[in-house]
């Protein structure tokens, strides 16, 4: 009985999910009510309140579950190389395109971008890139410039109509991370 409600569970959060994406690709989250997504997810608002307190928790989710996907695609191999860890995170964005978009396009965290960066494995890469060239509040501007400026890209990428292979974002990248660490 518990996993046939387990998987009750799961099902109506995938609905709500994917109900928050449809939604947030006509409107902006603080334009859509409790009562438009439940219709749209073909849930009851009681079950609704049962799992989550507003369209922003489901949101919220959402993002905790990309930068959950995002970590467990980097740490998959130790010896991972910089290229290999461009090439995961934009094959995982690309895996679930459609609320991957809504999440960069349709973003109320202002931190988000950082969250979604701010893995141990990637900053321990910046910071063997920077060596000891620079201070650590120089080195702190420099991750922070890195990583607003990848998400930037990444969110262009993901939100562009004619969307280029992901492994010219990624040889791009490469190119402006080495341009900005030295090489």
């Amino acid at each position: 009985m518990e996993k046939r409600e387990n998987q009750r569970v799961m099902l109506t959060k995938r609905l709500m999910k994917e109900s928050l994406t449809r939604l947030l690709e006509k409107e902006s989250i603080h334009k859509i009510s409790i009562r438009a997504l439940c219709e749209e997810a073909g849930v009851n608002r009681s079950t609704f309140y049962k799992y989550y307190g507003s369209q922003y928790d489901v949101l919220q989710e959402m993002e905790e579950e990309l930068i959950a996907n995002v970590r467990d695609a980097l740490e998959k191999d130790e010896e991972t190389t910089e290229r290999e860890m461009l090439m995961a995170v934009c094959a995982c964005f690309e895996r679930d395109m459609p609320s991957v978009r809504v999440l960069l396009g349709n973003n109320v965290d202002p931190h988000f971008a950082e969250h979604l960066f701010s893995m141990a494995k990637i900053q321990k890469m910046i910071q063997e890139r920077l060596g000891d060239r620079y201070d650590d509040q120089q080195c702190r501007y420099i991750y922070v410039f890195l990583v607003n400026g990848t998400y930037r890209l990444v969110q262009e990428w993901m939100l562009a109509d004619e969307k280029r292979p992901f492994s010219e974002i990624v040889f791009l990248l490469e190119k402006l991370i080495d341009s900005i660490c030295g090489e």
